[in-house]
């Protein structure tokens, strides 16, 4: 079993002492994960390191939930690879420890709010594209526009005088929409050609 600690440095706290005090309440740790965000990237990659690193029994220390993650969607998505892994997470500010019961139970409520945060936005983007569609706008990506001379290049491809990806560039189309639009007019692809057998060598 191995203790980690992980420290999130913004662009307004740049130093590690108050995180480095909280944390020296454990001490001992097997390595320091330090983050440290700029201007240029706001990318959690010692994270991710931290993260990918993780067995099962190890235990994660951070200072404070917002010292470890951005929002409560966030520090879910983040657990849940940390459990995964067999691992466990103390927040040392917030007295969570995922060990424990308590912890247990807050994690159940907050994957309860999330659930009903996730249902409710989703039930808002389905509200407004059914107001959309009702004022007549377009929902989605605009149709892929095909050349007029589209079913004679299905036509020559489901005879086998062309290859998809000869079609696909002819029609100006990447493969897989020009087999998706082909198969929609009804053209299936050539029968496989069988390979010629090789005589074995002495």
């Amino acid at each position: 079993m191995s203790r980690y600690a992980y420290m999130l440095l913004d662009q307004i706290e740049k130093e590690v002492s108050r995180q480095a005090m909280q944390l020296d309440t454990i001490g001992n740790f097997d390595k320091i994960y330090v983050e440290r965000l700029t201007p240029r990237s706001d990318k959690l990659e010692q994270r991710q390191k931290l993260l990918d690193v993780l067995v099962t029994g190890d235990v994660v220390f951070a200072a404070a939930a917002d010292r470890f993650c951005r929002q409560s969607r966030d520090f879910l998505d983040v657990y849940f690879q940390i459990e995964a892994k067999g691992a466990e997470l103390v927040l040392l500010e917030d007295g969570f420890d995922s060990r424990s019961a308590t912890g247990r139970q807050s994690l159940k409520i907050l994957r309860t709010f999330a659930e009903l945060d996730f249902e409710f936005q989703s039930e808002r983007k389905k509200q407004g594209i059914q107001i959309a569609r009702g004022q007549g706008r377009r929902i989605g990506r605009p149709p892929v526009a095909i050349p007029a001379a589209f079913r004679d290049i299905c036509q020559r491809w489901s005879q086998g005088q062309l290859t998809g990806r000869e079609a696909a560039a002819l029609a100006n189309l990447r493969s897989t929409s020009f087999y998706k639009k082909a198969a929609e007019l009804g053209f299936k692809a050539p029968p496989r050609q069988p390979r010629p057998k090789t005589t074995p060598t002495k």
